[in-house]
């Protein structure tokens, strides 16, 4: 799968429609998306079908006795459990129902910021983006990361 890479402006319209980029569009080659409540809980998350079911749902149900572990429970109350999936209709545009966008202030005639993450897309209130990451320094965050491996 092609990584999605990049950040991209959006406007959300009148009928709370987003156009997606058309970057993200080829390399995400569907016909539908699954939209679900970002790791962070300020923002969404937006993937394949394919790659939701499989590679990021399947480790979290990965057993039928994954109802007995509780923080199994909570993530999938608070990540599979809401997520939906959105069609992308013949002029590249998703429509994410207003009360899921709200929760996120992304809504109806605003401004709206699409951030490549790898396998997902993220999808942000541009202001709220700016504050979430303020005073992590990206050499910081990588030397942790790095230092976890060692």
């Amino acid at each position: 799968m092609q990584l999605l890479t990049g950040m991209y402006n959006a406007r959300i319209d009148d009928k709370g429609r987003l156009s997606l980029p058309a970057r993200l569009r080829t390399a995400l080659a569907a016909e539908q998306v699954v939209v679900l409540p970002g790791l962070d809980g300020n923002h969404l998350m937006i993937m394949k079908p394919e790659y939701f079911e499989k590679d990021f749902s399947e480790p979290i149900l990965s057993s039928p006795m994954a109802m007995l572990d509780k923080k199994k429970r909570i993530l999938i109350r608070k990540l599979i459990a809401p997520a939906i999936y959105v069609d992308i209709d013949s002029s590249g545009r998703i429509n994410i129902p207003p009360q899921i966008r709200e929760q996120y202030s992304l809504p109806n005639k605003s401004e709206a910021l699409f951030v490549g993450a790898g396998y997902t897309v993220e999808l942000w209130n541009p202001e709220v983006f700016a504050a979430a990451d303020e005073g992590e320094s990206i050499s910081d965050l990588a030397q942790e990361l790095f230092e976890e491996k060692e």
